[in-house]
C-alpha cells in the first residue's frame, strides 16, 4: 500500500486549517497582507481593521482563543458607531490561510 499523498488543488480538505503564515500583531501596523485569523494569548478586546474594504469593528476574544477575522490591522481604539472602543486583548499573532497548499506534504 503506497503512501497518501496530498493533493494541493484541495486546500484545507483534507488536514484541516492549513496556516500558511503567521507573525506577531504590532497594533497599529498594517500585516502587509490580508490575515484571516487572529489568535490571542490574553482574553480583552480587538479592535480590528480590513483595509481593503475599510471596514472597522470590533470582538471580544477569549484567552488563547483563534478568531477567523479577514483582517489587515489590529488599532488601538477607533469608534464605532459612535461608541469609543479600546484593543485591551495583547499577545496577539495574525495568520493567513491560503487557498491553494504550494508543495506536497
Amino acid at each position: 500500500m503506497g503512501v497518501h499523498q496530498f493533493d494541493p488543488l484541495t486546500a484545507n480538505n483534507e488536514i484541516g486549517v492549513y496556516w500558511g503564515k503567521s507573525r506577531r500583531v504590532t497594533v497599529d501596523i498594517a500585516f502587509g497582507e490580508v490575515a484571516t485569523w487572529i489568535k490571542s494569548t490574553t482574553a480583552g478586546i480587538i479592535v480590528w481593521e480590513n483595509g481593503e474594504n475599510g471596514e472597522v469593528s470590533v470582538i471580544e476574544v477569549e484567552a488563547g482563543e483563534s478568531l477567523p477575522l479577514v483582517c489587515t490591522r489590529i488599532l488601538s481604539g477607533a469608534t464605532i458607531d459612535g461608541t469609543p472602543e479600546t484593543t485591551t486583548a495583547t499577545g496577539m499573532f495574525w495568520i493567513t490561510t491560503p487557498q491553494q497548499i504550494g508543495k506536497r506534504l
